[in-house]
């Protein structure tokens, strides 16, 4: 028999309503129908009975903005039983957890990145920093805006620009670059410094300053918040070449933290030639010592003498564990024979590559610093 009264009835529809109305990364609606459902017709024990302050209490499920609002209002008019029922629904995953990147996936999952709740409100818009994190390598930056129904650009289409500032002075960088989030109305913003390149490191810690501006919105957002340098676990300088024909390939540096491997790579063309395609979009593929190949996440290239010598900062997914070797092999996009700057792609839409086996490297990894 239903014993629900009609002002339960009402309170579970207005819930449901709101969840429904809500986009969310999982379907919370069902699970949190029936878990009231199960909670109602079960005996609670003595601790949960005596508990009234806690059950009145109601925890914010993080999907957006407007949920978090919705929740506290609602708060004040559900029953202690659904708002305990409220209480056990699991709170959402972070911009770095969904955003496709292992290695900020990693960052999340042990807790190495900064949780924030920072914003900037300009004209009903609100600009908001969830979370940072730097590893030595690069650093990232999650930052997000309010659901709206009606909105039909991305977050990310509607920046028109962005600067930084670290202690109050201009960021030096290789370039300031933004990847898509976990939905339209997040992104990720990503920097590296130059210190590959022959500039400074970031401090530890600093102080970062981010300045955006949003299409269609009077004034810049700016959002002060601070970074602190997680510890890297193992870097090689191995100082080792390979040479064919014309091209001279040097391993510079490799980095593996839990966030990031960094590959810091020079070519040289010893007979003083500029470089041109292909040899201008030469990458490298990392495989370990089972032949798995690291995913490319990004990548800065720098030429000191806008000619023959070109330094490439290289970064890709972390290792799970470190290898006891690693494999590094340079190759050379292929491109379209009648016109220039077209890739030939392969059966999979994917860029065709050729290898240069004569400047493959292989490195023992030795796991002391």
């Amino acid at each position: 028999m239903n014993t629900r009264s009609k002002q339960e009835d009402k309170e579970l529809d207005q819930l449901e309503r709101l969840i429904r109305e809500t986009p969310m990364e999982v379907d919370l609606v069902n699970r949190t129908m029936n878990k009231f459902e199960s909670t109602r017709y079960t005996k609670q024990p003595e601790s949960f009975r005596t508990s009234k302050n806690k059950r009145q209490k109601v925890m914010m499920i993080t999907a957006s903005a407007a949920m978090i609002f919705s929740l506290i209002f609602i708060s004040s008019l559900v029953s202690p039983t659904l708002a305990a029922t409220i209480k056990q629904v699991p709170v959402l995953s972070s911009i770095f957890k969904l955003a496709g990147d292992l290695g900020l996936q990693t960052a999340d999952e042990k807790g190495l990145s900064t949780k924030l709740n920072t914003s900037a409100t300009h004209d009903d818009f609100t600009l908001n920093v969830s979370e940072v994190v730097y590893d030595g390598t690069r650093v990232s930056i999650a930052i997000e805006r309010p659901h709206k129904e009606d909105e039909k650009e991305t977050l990310m289409e509607r920046i028109n620009n962005i600067e930084l500032l670290i202690n109050d002075a201009p960021v030096k960088s290789i370039g300031i670059v933004m990847k898509p989030g976990k939905d339209n109305d997040s992104a990720i913003i990503e920097l590296s410094d130059l210190r590959n390149q022959g500039g400074s490191p970031f401090p530890e810690q600093f102080d970062l300053t981010v300045s955006a501006t949003i299409a269609g919105i009077q004034g810049p957002f700016k959002i002060d918040i601070p970074v602190n340098k997680i510890e890297n676990y193992l870097t090689l300088q191995p100082n080792v070449s390979r040479e064919y024909k014309n091209i001279h390939f040097s391993v510079e540096k490799v980095e593996f933290t839990p966030i990031t491997t960094g590959l810091t790579t020079r070519v040289v063309l010893t007979d003083n030639s500029i470089f041109t395609l292909p040899l201008l979009t030469m990458g490298v593929d990392i495989f370990d010592d089972q032949g798995h190949k690291l995913k490319l996440i990004g990548g800065d290239g720098w030429n000191a003498t806008n000619g023959n010598i070109h330094i490439s900062d290289r970064r890709f997914q972390p290792f799970e564990s470190i290898p006891k070797t690693i494999t590094l092999k340079p190759y050379i996009h292929l491109f379209d024979e009648k016109e220039m700057w077209v890739y030939q792609m392969n059966e999979n839409g994917d860029p065709k590559i050729q290898y240069i086996p004569e400047l493959e490297v292989t490195l023992p990894i030795n796991l002391q610093k």
